[in-house]
């Protein structure tokens, strides 16, 4: 119980120092502090998610297994961003109050017991995301989008909700019987949620937000933001709609789609941001298979999938963001890569084949426990499409992959910011790490999954 208190305090702090230190502070000290303060809060999530801890606060908050997790992730993925946006930001000090407020939504979000704080958790998630981008060089197009998609999503949530409320009197986190009025309500939620979460075809306009935003803000979009929306969308369906396996099914037909779309969109791309925008949203596609299966086991691949793509995803932002800075912004940009710097040639290759699926990466663990679990629940198609999804990636990821170890000439040695060379390892440590030994997220996915098929 007393962690549960840490854990809360150290959230409040952190947005309180963050704000002190704006108006009192230098950008350094706010990087020391905000760095500080989300590796305190990191390590009180894994104490959380070790202990399994469960309980309520004013009975709107749930303090367990699932949400511990999404805490786990939320905090890593942020305090890898602010290390990226301390050297590529040009306001630091104003992102991280943003920031560190957007991750006490995510926080909500994933302890919510009802739906009204759901919606409140994506609104406090969404909002300052939209002023974070707002905020960066050339972004406003991007942010205008942003802006957009966050609108309809909450407007479609609201509609759900309400009607929700209306056909059973609760907004509870909970079973319903089956009507037709709440079938309909389960493919709003869908459809609103599927736009924070990058589902085919509500995130028609992912792809340009990505590449307007300046590298680090799309790791944390990528990286951070969109598992918020599969974090909600988790909770929904299986919380509410367990019990009606025609909405699975539908999230089956949208896994399909989601990755296909994506994988042969980012066949036909030349812009390296654009491709790997592409390449998150099939990514979106994967883990709905775990959803899909309908089971624990499911759930539990789904879960491992979210943490494994977030460190992908933000570790090759921060070499994205490196290149950028050179107005290398092109997928002909990588050429000569591993003559000017080895490090980020050998981890955006090992990314690239971990999403890929290659053996001793957790992209490979990943899929293989969505595409078992998809196997063992009766969708073997489910798997095959699965399969055939991962091998049509292999296409543009080799190409990148070899432009890398094209020489280019003239190349010069690239000098890489240590505060990014930490994230770029760090990254590239917990994909290799976890993929031999993925023991312990395993468990920890498997104590998240089984809290909400309790």
């Amino acid at each position: 119980m007393m962690l549960v208190y840490v854990f809360f305090l150290l959230s409040a702090l952190t947005v309180l120092l963050s704000l002190i230190l704006r108006v009192a502070g230098g950008r350094r000290i706010q990087f020391a502090v905000n760095a500080t303060m989300l590796a305190l809060l990191a390590a009180s999530a894994v104490l959380l998610v070790i202990y399994g801890y469960s309980g309520t606060f004013a009975g709107v908050f749930s303090i367990n297994p699932f949400a511990s997790f999404f805490a786990l992730v939320f905090t890593i993925g942020l305090l890898l961003v602010n290390f990226i946006a301390f050297n590529y930001s040009g306001n630091y000090q104003n992102f991280a109050v943003i920031g560190n407020f957007a991750l006490m939504g995510m926080y909500v979000v994933a302890s919510s017991t009802s739906l009204v704080t759901i919606f409140l958790g994506l609104e406090l998630a969404s909002i300052p995301m939209v002023f974070a981008v707002l905020m960066s060089k050339g972004s406003v197009e991007a942010a205008v989008k942003l802006f957009i998609m966050a609108s309809l999503s909450v407007a479609v949530l609201s509609l759900a909700i309400v009607l929700l409320y209306g056909a059973t009197g609760s907004l509870a986190l909970s079973s319903y019987p089956k009507t037709a009025l709440l079938a309909f309500c389960a493919i709003l939620f869908i459809a609103s949620l599927g736009i924070e979460a990058s589902i085919f075809p509500f995130n028609v306009l992912v792809p340009d937000i990505y590449t307007g935003s300046p590298a680090y803000m799309t790791g944390l979009l990528g990286g951070v933001s969109k598992k918020v929306g599969l974090a909600a969308l988790m909770q929904v369906l299986i919380l509410i709609f367990v019990s009606n396996s025609g909405i699975f099914l539908v999230v089956a037909v949208l896994s399909v789609l989601t990755m296909t779309y994506g994988n042969i969109a980012a066949l036909m791309q030349r812009n390296l941001k654009r491709m790997l925008a592409y390449s998150s949203i099939s990514q979106a596609g994967y883990i709905l298979i775990g959803i899909a299966v309908q089971n624990a086991t499911g759930a539990t691949a789904s879960l491992f999938q979210i943490l494994s793509h977030m460190f992908i995803f933000i570790g090759m932002m921060a070499i994205v963001a490196v290149l950028e800075e050179r107005n290398r912004t092109e997928i002909d940009g990588l050429i000569g890569l591993n003559w000017e710097n080895r490090l980020a040639a050998f981890s955006m290759a090992v990314f690239m084949l971990s999403l890929i699926g290659l053996p001793l990466t957790t992209g490979f663990v990943g899929k293989f426990l969505l595409f078992l679990s998809a196997v063992n629940s009766g969708m073997a198609w489910l798997a095959i499409i699965g399969v055939i999804n991962s091998v049509i990636s292999i296409f543009y990821y080799a190409r990148a992959i070899m432009a890398m170890y094209t020489e280019r000439a003239g190349a010069r040695p690239i000098i890489i910011e240590r505060s990014v060379v930490a994230v770029i390892v760090l990254s590239l440590v917990a994909t290799i790490l976890f993929g031999i030994y993925p023991t312990p997220i395993i468990s920890m996915a498997s104590g998240a999954a089984s809290f909400l098929y309790h």
